[in-house]
């Protein structure tokens, strides 16, 4: 009886194809579909890297980038995707390498490279295209929150803390407290683009190669910032992944904490913010309800965000060096996480900018609850020379007597009352300002503090960081999309080239 043969590319060794039963299991072209252009881009860089160094023949080297070029193109537009034939990307674009070009060209062009490397190098491109736009949208949001701060600085609302009345703060001072974040979180991203930014390929199966092959040219064609230098660890790092959902992490984690604010503040409770219709949903039975959806969804989806990193982290905690078929599961996490916090985001501005703020509502609640009372008793210490302490003792009974009475701080008489009992003979004009909430706010001024001046300055510096975040941004994107169109324009200028010479000569694509 004749044995069978595997019709897989890295078949040689097997007598058989995959079992159906598993093939199913062990596929990856359904997550590879979103990597197709970098695996495409990265077989450009390698083969020219080859055929400049004489490995394989520059004629051939030229065909190979000629015809990936074109098929990047075919995908691009549509015409040409994966099938499951293949596995995954590497071997979708191998094969009709070799069924476009024969054995004895397509056939070249894996020289001096093992999946291993090949597909670390396709997380990374992705993981780095993401995280480039994703830093883009986080400083969208967080100019959206500076923005709506414009003009605010003397509008009050109540501070919270363990969601009780605090102290009172400006409406531009709780604004751009997210800018705070986001900066930091923006910040976050970029360190994990650089810790992304490091080229793997030329690090093979495990431990480089014997082939005389220049990791510099192919780190220049793909715009990496540098070379991951050791091969062992180039082809079994992951910790770029945890980088990356960790930092998409925070920002959703930044982002589900303005929803729950949002949501709250929306309730006719509060009443201090209302969402814009276009961000709002209804009830399917009740024809009164506006229920925030939206940003319940924001708050929601956090959740699955933790999710990927504990996945990522539990994915790695006891892999052994060198490439692990575990490693499939990077892609699914990096492609659901990417997708998911770049569509969270992307809502961030419109909805920041559409909400409508009820600084009626705030005002009014600064005098509900004692928001004033820290600045009282910091009065007393001072102007009358009172420990803090007992400033703090003589405050706190004020405000236990007018609680069980129903009562606040409007009650200035009872509030004269009080302090004099207790042998603190105060102006009057100077108990009614800091009685005041909007004037206790505007003296604030300390740096960092809600006054106008100190919100002013900082907004000032966060409208700074983020153009120089901005920068940074736009200095990465520029390295990687001239990275990309050089790449290509060596693969269609190439055919002409019929020495390692030839190649050489359009080295100013390099």
């Amino acid at each position: 009886m004749a044995a069978e043969k595997s019709t897989k590319l890295w078949g040689g060794r097997f007598a058989r194809d995959t079992d159906k039963v598993l093939a199913k299991w062990v596929e990856s072209v359904t997550v590879d579909s979103h990597l197709v252009q970098e695996d495409i881009w990265g077989s450009i860089a390698h083969v020219t890297m080859l055929g400049r160094q004489g490995i394989i023949p520059a004629e051939k080297a030229a065909a190979i980038i000629g015809t990936l070029d074109g098929l990047m193109q075919e995908f691009l537009d549509g015409k040409w995707k994966l099938g499951h034939q293949q596995e995954d990307v590497h071997m979708n674009v191998e094969a009709t390498l070799i069924q476009r070009l024969g054995m004895d060209t397509g056939g070249r062009m894996h020289t001096c490279r093992s999946r291993n490397d090949q597909v670390v190098l396709d997380s990374k491109l992705y993981a780095r295209k993401r995280l480039l736009e994703l830093r883009g949208r986080v400083l969208d949001a967080v100019d959206a929150f500076l923005a709506r701060s414009e003009g605010h600085l003397e509008d009050p609302m109540v501070g919270y803390t363990h969601f009780q009345h605090a102290q009172p703060i400006s409406v531009a001072f709780w604004l751009s407290h997210y800018a705070a974040v986001l900066l930091r979180d923006a910040t976050r991203l970029k360190a994990a683009y650089d810790v992304t930014d490091e080229n793997p390929l030329g690090a093979g199966a495990i431990s480089g190669t014997s082939f005389p092959i220049d990791r510099m040219l192919t780190t220049q064609l793909l715009g990496f910032q540098k070379v991951h230098p050791h091969s062992l660890d180039a082809t079994s790092a992951r910790d770029f992944m945890w980088e990356a959902i960790f930092a998409a992490g925070t920002v959703s984690g930044t982002l589900s904490r303005f929803a729950e604010e949002l949501i709250l503040f929306s309730s006719y409770e509060y009443g201090t913010v209302s969402l814009d219709d276009g961000f709002a949903m209804g009830s399917s039975m009740m024809p009164q309800k506006k229920n925030p959806g939206s940003v319940e969804l924001i708050r929601g989806r956090c959740g699955r965000m933790t999710g990927y990193l504990t996945a990522a982290f539990t994915m790695m905690k006891g892999l052994p060096s060198g490439y692990n078929r575990d490693f499939h599961e990077d892609k699914e996490l990096l492609v659901a996480s990417m997708d998911m916090i770049n569509n969270m985001v992307e809502v961030i501005p419109a909805l920041v900018k559409s909400t409508t703020l009820n600084f009626k509502r705030m005002h009014e609640l600064t005098y509900g609850n004692f928001a004033t009372a820290t600045e009282l008793a910091n009065y007393l210490v001072l102007r009358h020379n009172v420990p803090f302490r007992e400033a703090h003792h003589v405050v706190g009974s004020l405000v236990g007597t007018l609680s069980r009475a129903g009562q606040n701080f409007s009650n200035t008489e009872a509030c004269f009352d009080h302090l004099e009992k207790k042998g603190i003979q105060a102006p009057r004009e100077d108990i009614l300002r800091i009685l005041d909430p909007k004037a206790v706010m505007l003296s604030y001024n300390s740096l960092g503090g809600t006054g106008a001046q100190a919100t002013g300055d900082m907004i000032k510096q966060f409208k700074e960081d983020s153009k120089k975040l901005r920068a940074a941004l736009a200095e990465d994107d520029a390295r990687v999309q001239n990275a990309l169109a050089n790449s290509r324009k060596v693969a269609q200028a190439a055919g002409g080239v019929k020495t390692a010479a030839d190649l050489d000569k359009i080295k100013q694509f390099f």
